[in-house]
């Protein structure tokens, strides 16, 4: 049996937006989850005058030093219970631009998967 949820967070917050769709699997012998959220964040915006401006401003913006980009990956496996766990994080940011408006995009993208196994099996 294979179970999808799709799930969108909109909150108080406008400047936050939170999509994630879980995976859920059930076999025989084991359990599969498999989770995907992306998270993404307004961190700023800038108005420029004209579209020339707005093209520099871009180009200084994306050659600046302090833009994040990060990746992080964690295993862990309990061998009392079979159960693994695989957790991957990406950090970064882009620019979306409308009309002479930038909005610095800031995004936090995880996937989860956790696999136990019932059978006496495992990795």
């Amino acid at each position: 049996m294979k179970e999808l949820v799709y799930k969108t967070i909109d909150g108080t917050n406008p400047r936050k937006k939170e999509v994630s769709i879980e995976e859920i699997q059930d076999f025989r012998e084991s359990h599969v989850t498999k989770k995907w959220i992306c998270k993404y964040f307004v961190r700023s915006q800038h108005h420029s005058r004209s579209a020339r401006d707005m093209e520099k401003w871009l180009k200084d913006a994306q050659e600046n030093k302090h833009n994040i980009k990060n990746c992080h990956i964690l295993r862990h496996k309990d061998s009392k219970t079979g159960m693994s766990k695989v957790l991957c994080k990406v950090m970064g940011e882009f620019f979306v631009v409308r009309g002479l408006t930038a909005y610095k995009i800031v995004y936090v993208n995880s996937l989860k998967i956790t696999m136990s196994f019932t059978g006496g099996r495992g990795y």
